[in-house]
C-alpha cells in the first residue's frame, strides 16, 4: 500500500509540474497593424496643354486624363514619381509625391 501511495504522490507532482510548464510557454505577441501597400491617388490636370495617359514611376497606370479633367489611380505607398505622356510620345514634368500623406497631385503646367 505504501508503494501505492508513493507512486500516486509522483504521478500527482508529475502532472502538477507538466499543468505548470504548459501554462509558462513564450506567449504570442501580435504585431503591429500592416501600413498599407497601395494607396490612392487623384491626379488633376489644370492645364490646356495637360492631356495624356497618366504614368506612375515609369509604368502606364492605363487612366487617360483630359486638360481640366481629374482621375483616380491606385499608387504603391510611399515615395512616387507622377507624369503625363500624350500619345505623340511627349512626356511632362514629374511630379514626386509623398503618399498616403499627400493624396492630390494637381499638374498647371505641361
Amino acid at each position: 500500500m505504501k508503494k501505492f501511495s508513493v507512486s500516486l504522490f509522483l504521478v500527482a507532482i508529475l502532472v502538477a509540474i507538466l499543468f505548470v510548464l504548459s501554462g509558462c510557454g513564450p506567449t504570442v505577441q501580435t504585431p503591429p497593424p500592416a501600413t498599407p501597400t497601395i494607396c490612392t491617388l487623384t491626379v488633376y490636370s489644370q492645364c490646356f496643354d495637360c492631356w495624356g495617359y497618366v504614368w506612375v514611376n515609369g509604368i502606364s497606370t492605363g487612366k487617360y486624363i483630359d486638360y481640366n479633367g481629374m482621375v483616380e489611380v491606385n499608387v504603391p505607398c510611399g515615395v512616387v514619381s507622377v507624369e503625363i505622356r500624350d500619345e505623340y510620345g511627349n512626356v511632362s514634368h514629374p511630379e514626386i509625391v509623398q503618399t498616403p500623406q499627400q493624396r492630390i497631385v494637381i499638374f498647371t503646367y505641361w
